[in-house]
């Protein structure tokens, strides 16, 4: 069998191109940073923040520091404080920690091949606990929260802890927090730092305690679990920044907690003259119930729905829902419809649009398929080209001629022959000379013979 390598030049071309393509857009699509926050996507984050971003709403990160250089929180960090009795301002952080947790919560990538947080629109706070290297005291922690409120902070973010309960001291603080309209998320613990129930300050009443859960809203095994839990949120390999101006993974309740921070952000900044109470009721009444029916001791209330928390129709309360009675109780679903429920489409199994490595699939699948496409048209344009080449070859047509030819026509080959020198066409009046007439043997052949001469 011969095969004609030059018939197959194009096609090849066309599959080397349409290669290339391929190789150019892997890179493009698939190394963005915000392709490894699979969180952002189970929760539907694209969704939330078409909704609100949390602007204008200020979120207090008590921990290591902030470091506010950093490319995605640029502008993102205001002039915080160090409860412990150091001066500045917060906005260094050497053990990236508290980086990390100010990213996850306000980070904004603006476009570039950073990371997105889950309330760009919002303003970080950082209070630094302690020194570098060293532990957080119960006083840097109470005087740490009373500085977040002082400072305007409507949300509290602390992603530490310890075992145990809470100082009255740090009671104290955490009731000044609530009882002037803040927002108090902690994490649960975690039990790779040898936690075994719920650690203080998230088991203290009235703070929102956060557990961690897995792809898949499935109850993270590193996470500890108690009555005391509220809700869960993701905490394995959540990618966000880290100090240095980096990038890094984070395993704990921590980020769990650093994310529902960000939820807070989002309905204060849509409902601004909610209350703290009415935020909290929110956030707990529209969490998807995954465990045991009601509160349970992994999942709290249940796993945090963002989209549902802004947009279910919850009425407001003038009471903490997780003080008193109340607390240990199921607080039954937020009703649904009306305008608010835009976008919920939790009750058909909805767990959001395509995330970006099943938009940059799609996206190269197609341009495969126009390029082989594209190659084709080629191919046939040519061969036909070519068939016609040959055919002008064997009726010995010269190029130029076939190329004036239409598609599908070819030329006579008469065409092709010049006159011979000196030949010049008959003159238009031509006539035959007087007397002439046609030989007796005119006539089509096998016709009737021809009229007899006329006699003149």
């Amino acid at each position: 069998m011969t095969v004609n390598v030059g018939a197959l030049r194009p096609v090849i071309a066309s599959l080397l191109v349409g290669l290339l393509v391929v190789g150019a857009a892997q890179p493009a699509a698939a190394a963005p940073r915000r392709a490894e926050q699979w969180y952002l996507d189970e929760l539907r984050i694209d969704q939330a923040q078409k909704i609100s971003t949390g602007r204008g709403v200020v979120v207090a990160v008590l921990d290591t520091g902030v470091e506010a250089n950093h490319p995605d929180l640029r502008g993102q960090v205001l002039a915080g404080g160090r409860s412990y009795g150091g001066s500045g301002d917060g906005r260094t952080d050497e053990e990236g920690h508290g980086t990390h947790m100010a990213g996850i919560i306000a980070a904004n990538s603006g476009g570039r091949d950073g990371v997105d947080g889950i309330a760009p629109g919002a303003k970080i706070l950082p209070i630094k606990l302690r020194k570098d290297g060293e532990t957080n005291t119960a006083a840097s922690v109470t005087l740490g929260i009373r500085m977040a409120v002082d400072g305007g902070a409507k949300v509290i973010n602390m992603s530490f802890g310890g075992p145990g309960f809470a100082s009255p001291d740090e009671v104290s603080a955490i009731k000044y927090a609530l009882d002037r309209d803040v927002v108090v998320i902690a994490s649960a613990g975690n039990t790779s730092e040898g936690d075994t129930s719920v650690i203080n300050p998230a088991n203290t009443p009235g703070v929102i305690a956060v557990t961690g859960t897995t792809r898949g809203g499935r109850f993270w095994s590193g996470s500890v679990q108690g009555p005391e839990a509220v809700v869960a949120a993701p905490g394995d390999g959540i990618y966000n920044a880290a100090n240095e101006g980096g990038y890094g993974w984070g395993d704990g309740t921590s980020d769990s907690a650093a994310i529902v921070s960000g939820l807070a952000a989002l309905i204060r900044a849509k409902y601004p003259d909610l209350n703290a109470p009415s935020v909290i009721n929110r956030i707990i009444r529209t969490a998807r119930d995954v465990g045991p029916s009601g509160r349970d001791p992994q999942y709290g209330f249940g796993v945090i729905d963002p989209v549902k928390a802004l947009t279910a129709n919850v009425p407001p309360v003038t009471a903490n829902p997780l003080l008193g009675s109340a607390a240990a109780t199921d607080p039954g679903p937020a009703r649904t419809g009306g305008a608010d429920e835009e976008f919920d489409v939790t009750q058909h199994g909805d767990r959001g649009g395509p995330t970006d490595q099943q938009v940059m699939v799609v996206g190269i699948g197609i341009a495969v398929v126009l390029v082989l496409l594209l190659g084709l048209a080629v191919f046939l344009i040519w061969n036909r080209r070519r068939y016609r080449r040959e055919a002008a070859q064997a009726a010995d047509i010269p190029d130029h001629l076939l190329d004036q030819a239409g598609p599908g026509a070819y030329p006579s080959p008469e065409a092709g022959y010049a006159p011979p020198p000196g030949y010049a066409p008959p003159p238009s009046g031509y006539a035959p000379p007087p007397g002439y007439a046609p030989p007796s043997n005119y006539g089509p052949p096998g016709g009737p013979p021809p009229p007899p001469p006329i006699q003149r």
